[in-house]
């Protein structure tokens, strides 16, 4: 069997009127929006989270490091769904990649309706615990030999 070679896209349509959704990354389960005192959400990434790309407006709220320099040079503003997915192919994101597509709905002068996608990159599984070794300096044992 053949593996998938194009970004994985997981589409989830919430029941109407629910709250907006509050996601969780599938690797280390931490939730990737905030929400602050007066009801707004803040991207809140983990080391997982590739972007945050709101479809309402066509651009992305969060990109990573990475995806920044595998974009390099791409446009990037003014996306629909359509065109995000291609972009995530034409940038290199293999099936390494999950992409939440997650539509929710409530009422403002009428229906209204908004999909976000939050990409998870799978490649990265392994990158915080080699940072985080670099970033916390070994033991030593200055005790031995007494």
């Amino acid at each position: 069997m053949k593996p998938a070679s194009k970004p994985q896209f997981a589409s989830v349509e919430q029941p109407f009127g629910c709250d907006p959704p509050r996601p969780h990354c599938p690797l280390c389960g931490k939730a990737v929006l905030r929400v602050d005192d007066d009801g707004f959400a803040h991207t809140d990434p983990c080391p997982h989270l590739a972007f945050l790309f709101v479809g309402e407006v066509g651009e992305f709220e969060y990109r990573s490091p990475a995806f920044e320099k595998r974009a390099k040079g791409r446009r990037l503003y003014d996306l629909d769904l359509v065109k995000l997915r291609k972009l995530l192919e034409r940038i290199g994101y293999g099936n390494q990649l999950l992409a939440l597509e997650i539509t929710h709905g409530g009422m403002a002068c009428g229906p209204v309706w908004y999909t976000d996608v939050y990409g998870f990159d799978y490649g990265t599984v392994g990158d915080e615990q080699n940072s985080e070794a670099e970033r916390v300096p070994a033991a030593t044992d200055k005790g031995a030999g007494r």
